[in-house]
């Protein structure tokens, strides 16, 4: 036996017989009824409300209340910037320790219930600031709490649904992420709106309407979000370990942020595909207020902001469903492949979209894209987990969406300042043009992944296999 061989046994078996401890084999879970499939939408919901509501108006909309556009870039910045990264940990850390929880509700539930309920009171906070370090505060506790539920949460689906549905799974996911966006954009705008008191009021006047509209917008959340979690943890049923995992707290942590890229090529490159690809989605969310305030000078740009997006996300509800089914059938990667296409031709026509009609006309492609890709990745995704470690390595999935968006919003809210300070409005439309090309290298890494196909029904009866 070579040493080399030797240390590895010592380190990583007794992990691998932890992890690996009363789970049973994946393509050994039952088919699922839709009952189930629809149970496992409705967290998502409440989650994407929140965040539909958060990123597409209501953080820009008052951080535009405390600075002028030369500024505002920068201090959204910080924002995502320490938002992001406290996400992006908290929900890596609270995966790899359900992954191992011995409780008797199962590994998932308890995290979700812990995670949400400071969360209800971290939305409240958000929406009682008044001024902009206790509010980037509040948004950084709100990140904080809603990913310990989420990071957990995520693994329902791998830990309960047969790999065969994992596009019927997704996709019903996906929908309900994009009708979150929907409800989350148009509450944000109808609560926010530039225009509350008709014709043009005093500034002062619109940020005392702003702050009350803040505060009514996280309320309904937090009541959103208490009803999904109770509903959730009340209808998803899971397995429970029947013995606690030996390994130690301090050897979690110090594991939770190793990735066995060797031992899986395919899910790296999915992941870092997905990364690029969400750069310039992420780019093109933190943005899109300003580009229609500044660059195409919308008199009332939150409700101006809210008609684009709606085409968006209609077009992206019809294919998310539809998708992930195809994709259980032809195969993930063709599908992704087609979706950023064309999610990056949408962003080269809003570049140099010189009117608001000729935006609605891309948002159409951008959100039939969006759908399938929103879809159709996480169902990818999931196809390529290791045993034992799904919320773990979900939540570097999931990172793969957090830590872009950390990269994201203060490239986009540089650029967007620093050359609109010079050129007013054309610097929302340049970060438009780099998320273009942000999506087109995501198709490039996207080539390196090999799809891993499970047996249908039929070929387990014949014993045939399908291709890899």
């Amino acid at each position: 036996m070579k040493p080399g061989h030797h240390r590895e046994v010592e380190t990583v078996e007794p992990a691998e017989e932890d992890r690996l401890a009363d789970l049973p084999s994946p393509d050994e879970l039952p088919m699922r009824p839709l009952r189930h499939h629809l149970a496992l939408t409705v967290y998502w919901l409440s989650n994407t409300v929140m965040w539909g509501a958060l990123l597409h108006i209501a953080l820009q909309t008052r951080l535009g209340d405390w600075f002028p556009e030369a500024r505002v870039g920068y201090y959204l910045a910080v924002l995502g910037f320490t938002g992001g990264v406290v996400g992006t940990a908290t929900q890596i850390l609270a995966g790899a320790f359900s992954d191992r929880s011995a409780h008797p509700w199962g590994r998932r539930r308890p995290f979700v219930i812990a995670g949400s309920i400071p969360a209800i009171g971290a939305l409240l906070l958000l929406g009682s600031t008044k001024s902009y370090w206790p509010f980037a505060g509040a948004v950084i506790l709100v990140q904080l709490f809603t990913n310990i539920a989420l990071g957990p949460f995520s693994a329902l689906l791998p830990d309960t649904v047969n790999p065969r549905e994992h596009g019927k799974a997704s996709g019903f996911m996906g929908m309900a992420r994009l009708a979150g966006d929907t409800g989350g954009l148009i509450l944000a705008a109808l609560l926010l709106s530039a225009r509350p008191l008709g014709g043009n009021p005093p500034h002062a006047e619109v940020v005392a309407f702003h702050g009350h509209g803040m505060f009514h917008l996280c309320s309904i959340i937090a009541a959103f979000v208490l009803v999904t979690v109770a509903f959730t943890c009340w209808t998803i049923r899971e397995r429970p370990l029947s013995r606690r995992p030996r390994l130690p707290v301090v050897q979690v942590v110090l594991g939770s942020f190793y990735v066995d890229i060797r031992g899986n090529p395919d899910f790296f490159w999915l992941s870092v595909s997905r990364a690029v690809t969400n750069v310039g989605f992420y780019m093109f969310l933190a943005v899109l207020l300003y580009f229609v305030q500044y660059s195409l000078r919308a008199p009332d740009p939150q409700t101006t902001t809210m008609y684009l997006m709606l085409p968006a996300i209609g077009s992206a509800v019809v294919t998310s469903t539809a998708a992930g089914i195809l994709s259980d059938r032809v195969g993930r990667r063709p599908l992704v492949f087609a979706a950023q296409f064309l999610m990056t031709a949408a962003g080269i026509v809003f570049a140099v979209a010189p009117t608001f009609g000729v935006a609605v006309v891309a948002a159409v492609p951008a959100g039939l894209g969006l759908g399938a890709f929103t879809a159709v990745e996480w169902a990818f995704a999931c196809n390529l987990l290791p045993q034992g470690e799904a919320a773990r390595y979900l939540g570097v999935w999931n990172a793969s969406a957090v830590v872009p968006q950390i990269l994201a919003v203060p490239i986009a809210s540089a650029i967007g300042s620093a050359i609109s300070a010079h050129h007013p409005g054309l610097g929302w439309r340049v970060d438009f043009a780099v998320a273009a090309a942000c999506s087109l290298i995501g198709v490039y890494f996207l080539r390196h992944v090999r799809e891993r196909r499970h047996l249908t029904a039929g070929s387990r009866q014949t014993g045939a296999t399908d291709a890899p």
